[in-house]
């Protein structure tokens, strides 16, 4: 809750830091962009895809995991998206959606080791008012967040860098989206108003 206050008053206060790619910020090439990669002896255990009902007037949540390294454990997090109960708005089609109204949300995890989720249905909007939140969990990477083979200058850099940003379709420009991070916990946190692709990138 707290995290959530801090990145709703750097909303509002420091919008040029904080933007969420309405404002002057312009979009940039992906190749301007260094990513966050998952470590590549993980991959095998990330899950790759994973989806849940978003009803009106119910809080959901949907977590992803890495996979259990050992039988009847449970995997350690590294995606949650929050849906409160006022926070689903319009459908892809335009129409609002009325308590009890339902949508199937699916995300999935970008194939080539980047921290990137295509969330669909592409187009779902969310209340500004009580957007849906994301985190990002990049605890896993243990300091290699470029997934070179070592932690180094070059990986302090990248997380000094952090943010959230959005991409509308592949091949399009990459947005800042309004986020923080938390260094002891290694997290990224941002608030959603609609559907794309997100990544934690610097």
């Amino acid at each position: 809750m707290r995290a959530l206050k801090v990145l709703l008053v750097c909303a509002a206060v420091l919008p040029s830091a904080c933007s969420d790619g309405t404002g002057p910020e312009p979009g940039v090439d992906e190749t301007q962009l260094e990513f966050v990669r998952f470590p590549s002896d993980l991959l095998p255990l990330v899950t790759s895809q994973a989806s849940f009902w978003a009803v009106k007037g119910e809080d959901r949540i949907l977590v992803m995991r890495y996979l259990p390294e050992q039988p009847g454990e449970e995997g350690e997090e590294f995606l949650e998206f929050r849906v409160a109960a006022q926070s689903l708005l319009r459908r892809p089609d335009g129409t609002l959606f009325q308590d009890g109204d339902s949508v199937l949300i699916s995300v999935l995890v970008s194939p080539d080791g980047r921290f990137l989720f295509q969330f669909e249905p592409s187009g779902l909007r969310f209340d500004p008012d009580r957007p849906a939140r994301l985190k990002i969990v990049y605890r896993r990477t243990e300091g290699d967040l470029d997934d070179d083979g070592d932690v180094d200058d070059d990986d302090d850099d990248l997380e000094q860098r952090l943010r959230l940003w959005r991409q509308e379709s592949p091949g399009a420009p990459w947005y800042p989206v309004g986020s923080i991070r938390l260094h002891v916990e290694k997290e990224v946190e941002g608030l959603i108003t609609g559907f794309t692709g997100f990544a934690i990138a610097g």
